[in-house]
């Protein structure tokens, strides 16, 4: 994408996100069920396992390639827990999610979060698109988390305290709105060259599962409707009904279609009344002057807790609370969870 139009993209993008005039959200009712019911859904609640975290790790650049840096997440005993790959969503950082990343590792996961190229605010995240165009950031992701994976050894002598904690075999790929995307790539999603014209696959057969939070619609011209027809592996996304953002996604149902458009088959779509892209301030903006969305966030540990058991632990009990609706008919229609 030649500069100048990659310019006008940024400051549209940043125009358009401090701006833009508020949509009205759609009415939406809170969870108004016991908490004792509530606590009896599948992995809602933390997990067994005491949480370490071992943050600013560094894999050096290579003559081809820019210092990494990351955090580390596991279980602070025992070893060969599935490995989680984390990518943020844009402008945001590997330190944003804890509190999901925490949950799944108190359920005996182990996650890598790096930061990409477009984190850590505004001014860098532009600063970068103008650098490396749209399409650059998109396939700079692939390249950060293919290299972590890649790299598992070096990590391991980076932090000891790491070592044997994860087992590659057992592998996902999640992420958070441009970071979703970025794991749906490893499933089968494609972002488009439009100077090659031509879909660019990233799938790898050994990503079992991804989770994709808030998902985008087509975006400028890399993200297209066509983007996910490719998407094979299982997959969940999750949304809410306030999931609203005026310059990309003005209906919050633009975030269901890599679920709607994927090869059917093993996809979950979590929604939750009145959720929005942030859970308030429990995700990615966690500085936003916003009420925290707790019960949503507790709506996507259950659903995404049971997807990951079911999918890296061969769990039968998860499998069969995905494969119902048990979060609908317990949480009284404040989330549900639809399969295809």
């Amino acid at each position: 994408m030649k500069p100048s139009r990659q310019l006008l993209l940024c400051l549209w993008l940043f125009l358009s996100l401090g701006c833009s005039e508020d949509i009205p959200l759609p009415p939406a009712n809170p969870l108004a069920v016991d908490d004792a019911i509530i606590d009896q859904l599948y992995g809602i609640n933390p997990g067994p396992h005491a949480v370490s975290v071992v943050r600013n790790q560094t894999l050096s650049a290579a003559s081809d390639q820019r210092d990494l840096l990351f955090n580390l997440y596991f279980p602070t005993a025992g070893s060969g827990f599935p490995l989680l790959l984390f990518s943020h969503g844009n402008w945001s950082d590997k330190d944003s999610y804890d509190r999901l990343i925490e949950h799944w590792v108190s359920h005996g996961y182990a996650v890598i979060a790096p930061n990409h190229l477009d984190c850590c605010g505004a001014p860098k995240g532009i600063f970068n698109s103008l650098r490396y165009g749209q399409l650059g950031l998109i396939e700079g992701r692939v390249d950060d988390l293919s290299r972590l994976l890649q790299e598992l050894p070096a990590i391991e002598a980076i932090a000891p305290a790491f070592r044997g904690k994860a087992d590659p075999s057992k592998l996902a790929v999640t992420g958070h709105s441009f970071g979703a995307f970025s794991a749906q790539q490893f499933g089968g999603a494609a972002a488009f060259d439009p100077d090659q014209q031509k879909y660019l696959p990233h799938r790898d057969p050994q990503v079992k599962a991804i989770v994709a939070l808030s998902p985008p619609g087509p975006m400028f011209d890399t993200i297209t409707a066509d983007s996910w027809l490719e998407l094979e592996t299982p997959t969940l996304i999750s949304t809410g009904t306030w999931d609203i953002q005026p310059a990309f996604w003005p209906d919050w149902r633009m975030h269901l279609m890599s679920w709607e458009t994927a090869i059917a088959g093993n996809k979950y779509a979590l929604v939750t009344e009145g959720a929005d892209h942030f859970l308030g301030n429990l995700i990615c903006r966690t500085e936003r002057e916003a009420t925290p969305q707790t019960d949503a966030l507790r709506m996507v540990h259950s659903a995404s807790t049971a997807f990951l058991d079911a999918y890296l632990k061969d769990s039968t009990a998860a499998r069969a609370f995905i494969d119902s609706d048990t979060i609908g008919e317990q949480s009284a229609g404040f989330s549900r969870l639809d399969t295809r």
